[in-house]
């Protein structure tokens, strides 16, 4: 089920008795479980409603059961959310084979809702779902798709984001379609009596994530300049960013480099490493430029030189913050022997 059907189910009230929405989109999926519930029991307050419900986490299968089972009182439907049950996925035979049974018997006045992180499509669970009612997987937008979705928020707002500035909040914040809304509220605030969100207002409002920080990062070890990476790196500490982390980055920035590197040598497109990567167009871009003029030894080369930093911190032969600080050096003149980066 798409969320084409979703708001005809709501439109017309015509419910089916279970949903599942499952995926690594929660952002969408609150939403799309919100949608539903006030299509379901109107815009009343979800708290003093005595026909909704919320379980989260590991509820027996007879519990549940046993609220839907439960007439509603002086309405139509009686709506039950779940969240992460764990019911559609391994660990819980005996629950999910007696949720999945149940599922056909549902009664006519109880809407089940559950809401999922993780599924076995090839579970009973998942399948009793599909056959009675509706299941739809919350999958990050693509590119332009995101870009349209930020655009049209801001105009539902009563002000302006070109599709310039919706791509570049996105290369400033990831695709995070949670992160995202949230700083796109602070920038409609922001902007106050002002029509447009500008370039300028994403630089002056909203922090960079830490894998664009990295990137960042990354580009001035690919010039060779000591200096600014030094200094970028001892900004990232000062924020409280872990030197662990940002060195797990740097080695992930490397084996990225060298897999988008021999993706590219393979004729794919950048469109097509991305979705072979599971990675946002964006980054493929930066990847596949910071790997032009390296040869993959020196990728190795790299990653071993990572590998070997992580050695000497975990042994205790050096601090963390100085032993990420000296790989930063080292890499810095070992790339600028080695490539230039092509911005």
């Amino acid at each position: 089920m798409g969320t084409k059907e979703l708001n005809q189910n709501i439109k017309s009230g015509n419910f089916a008795r279970v949903y599942l929405f499952y995926g690594a989109e929660a952002f969408l999926m609150f939403h799309w479980q919100k949608r539903l519930t006030e299509g379901v029991l109107g815009k009343t307050d979800e708290g003093t409603n005595l026909n909704y419900e919320v379980l989260e986490g590991k509820v027996p299968a007879a519990d549940i059961i046993a609220s839907a089972d439960t007439l509603p009182f002086m309405a139509d439907y009686r709506l039950i959310v779940l969240n992460d049950t764990g019911l559609f996925e391994a660990g819980r035979k005996d629950d999910s084979e007696m949720m999945a049974k149940y599922i056909p018997d549902i009664p006519e006045s109880t809407v089940l809702v559950f809401v999922e992180s993780n599924v076995d499509k090839r579970g009973r669970p998942f399948k009793r779902v599909k056959e009675a009612g509706f299941v739809a997987e919350a999958e990050t937008p693509k590119e332009a798709e995101l870009a349209d979705w930020a655009v049209k928020l801001v105009n539902s707002r009563g002000k302006t984001l070109g599709k310039a500035a919706a791509y570049h909040l996105m290369r400033t914040v990831t695709n995070d379609m949670q992160l995202l809304f949230n700083e796109l509220e602070k920038l409609i605030s922001y902007a106050g009596a002002n029509q447009e969100i500008t370039i300028a207002d994403i630089d002056a409002l909203c922090a960079k994530s830490l894998e664009v920080k990295v990137f960042d990062l990354m580009k001035a070890v690919g010039l060779g300049q000591v200096k600014v990476a030094a200094m970028l790196y001892k900004g990232l500490i000062a924020m409280k960013e872990s030197p662990l982390m940002i060195l797990a980055m740097i080695a992930r920035q490397y084996r990225f480099y060298l897999q988008c590197s021999e993706l590219v040598k393979l004729g794919l497109q950048q469109k097509d490493i991305a979705s072979k990567l599971a990675l946002h167009p964006f980054a493929v871009k930066e990847f596949v430029a910071g790997s032009k003029g390296l040869e993959p030894a020196t990728m190795i080369k790299a990653l071993k030189m990572c590998l070997n930093s992580d050695y000497s911190i975990k042994t205790g032969e050096m601090a963390d913050i100085a032993a990420v600080e000296l790989l930063i050096i080292q890499l810095c003149e070992f790339r600028s022997k080695n490539a230039q980066y092509n911005v």
